[in-house]
């Protein structure tokens, strides 16, 4: 499971993706009777420019949460479930050619 957030930059798109495990509170009575257990939550920010001197200034042009049922879920199968979600990415490919 996701311990703590992760922060990509995406070059293709000049974004940066962001995961973080969920802190529980968000699932609801239904989620757990469908056998979920756990979340995460996605953002994809976009920079105003990357050439700074201090602050770096972001909008958040995106962001969602992931149920997952299984706790034991793999950083990979995380983050390909993320990336899923964010950008429509279902294949190698299309991971390939944001430089995943």
């Amino acid at each position: 499971m996701l311990e703590r957030a992760l922060l990509y930059f995406i070059p293709s798109r000049g974004e940066f993706f962001k995961i973080q495990p969920g802190t529980g509170d968000n699932l609801t009575h239904e989620d757990i009777a469908n056998g979920y257990s756990d979340y995460i939550i996605w953002n994809r920010f976009k920079p105003e420019c990357l050439d700074i001197d201090g602050e770096l200034e972001m909008e958040c042009v995106d962001s969602g949460m992931v149920l997952l049922k299984d706790e034991k879920s793999s950083l990979h199968e995380i983050v390909k479930r993320a990336l899923e979600y964010a950008y429509g990415i279902t294949s190698y490919l299309e991971r390939k050619r944001l430089r995943l």
